[in-house]
């Protein structure tokens, strides 16, 4: 065999040229690249929920309840973003921690601002000044730059970024979490640090509880406080340290399939009661809603997580490690940003329209406008992404090192 054929010379790609480097998006890390399509599930189960809220209450099609509920019961996408969030922001606090101790904090708050905040303020900004604001969204707004959302009172309407509450919760916890790593860093003990995660994910089921017993009016406020929803993300912190800690035993230990059912199972019974809140009176049923709005997910969230990195390369794992579910991943947050205008200014519309004016069958609508909005969210998070995401990326690089 010639040289040649025996070792072929690689065929060296042009690096792109200006128009593709602005073009191409700046890929999520892929340490993990199973949790991508993790996240891009969450990202479609909050899609369909929203889409269904706006069928039954805001453009009141009559959308089957043999339809809607099930939509309404996936409402556990959000705690998945929360889970997740714990898991990566943990394992980059263990790794640097690890590195260089905690002489990388300011870096680390400089590098989630500049990852965070400019998406944020200009999809706020676009709003505030193209929406006839009311009264009332005027008095909230200062509250919604600060990132204060999920502690003002009112209803959806009240506020010009609603769903801001859960970045609210986000950044609140990327403010904190650097102190939580000092308190870890304290104990010296494997013991000492899991009873601190377990003492900081009761303590969100407490808080619920307690406004449950006190104030069952206002139970909704349970859904969106920090304080109330930390569970979720002291579980995700709580992986990264298990996955760092123990991760090469799991591994050893979850080969049996023992082992994995003893996994698998609590988190499908968490799963088949999540997704039947009728059978306990509804998901925001103030006893309900103590247990569901964190508890059981964030129990079911961990053993889905540790299966996935450490139960071996099944077809899950290689299902959600499909290169295309990082390329969607990496505009999920802009997805999250524009997806209540879209289905406001375009998709709503059309589905009333369609499903009101024309009698098509309101569920074919429902299915479509799903669709829709996951391709138009996309579309608007991309030119989010390459106008103000990338180049805050690079100039954060920048000033991070």
């Amino acid at each position: 065999m010639a040289p040649s054929m025996a070792h072929p010379t690689p065929v060296e790609r042009p690096a792109p040229g200006l128009l593709g480097r602005f073009v191409a998006l700046e890929l999520l890390d892929n340490r993990y690249p199973m949790l991508h399509g993790l996240r891009v599930f969450g990202i479609v189960s909050v899609l369909q929920w929203h889409v269904t809220q706006s069928f039954v209450f805001d453009a009141k099609l009559p959308l089957s309840p043999s339809w809607s509920a099930p939509s309404f019961a996936v409402f556990f996408g959000m705690d998945l973003f929360f889970v997740l969030s714990g898991f990566l922001i943990g394992s980059i606090l263990l790794r640097s921690v690890a590195k260089s101790g905690f002489a990388n904090i300011r870096r680390f708050y400089l590098r989630r601002a500049f990852r965070t905040f400019p998406s944020y303020y200009v999809a706020l900004t676009y709003l505030t000044l193209t929406t006839a604001l009311t009264a009332t969204q005027r008095q909230n707004l200062p509250f919604e730059y600060a990132y204060l959302t999920n502690y003002r009172p009112g209803h959806r309407s009240d506020f010009v970024m609603s769903w801001g509450w859960s970045l609210a919760v986000e950044e609140h916890f990327y403010f904190a979490i650097p102190l939580l790593f000092f308190l870890l860093h304290k104990l010296r003990t494997d013991r000492g640090r899991l009873m601190t995660f377990g003492v900081l994910w009761a303590s969100a089921f407490i808080f619920r509880l307690a406004l449950c017993l006190r104030h069952p009016e206002r139970m909704w406020e349970a859904y969106v406080a920090t304080h109330t929803r930390l569970d979720t993300l002291v579980a995700g912190v709580f992986l990264a340290y298990v996955h760092q800690r123990w991760g090469d035993s799991l591994t050893v230990w979850l080969r049996g399939a023992l082992a994995r059912a003893t996994l698998a199972v609590p988190s499908l019974g968490c799963l088949w009661v999540l997704l039947h809140p009728d059978a306990f009176g509804g998901n925001v049923n103030p006893p309900v809603g103590v247990f569901f709005w964190g508890t059981l997910t964030s129990i079911m969230y961990v053993g889905f997580v540790l299966l996935l990195l450490h139960g071996g390369d099944g077809w899950m794992r290689r299902m959600l490690s499909a290169p295309w579910f990082r390329q969607v991943a990496t505009l999920g947050y802009g997805v999250y940003l524009v997806h209540i205008p879209v289905c406001k200014a375009i998709i709503t519309p059309v589905a009333v329209a369609l499903a009101g004016r024309r009698g098509w069958p309101p569920e074919l609508v429902w299915v479509m406008a799903v669709a829709g909005l996951v391709l138009g969210s996309l579309v608007v998070a991309y030119v989010l992404h390459v106008v103000v995401e990338k180049p805050s990326l690079r100039l954060r690089d920048r000033l991070a090192g």
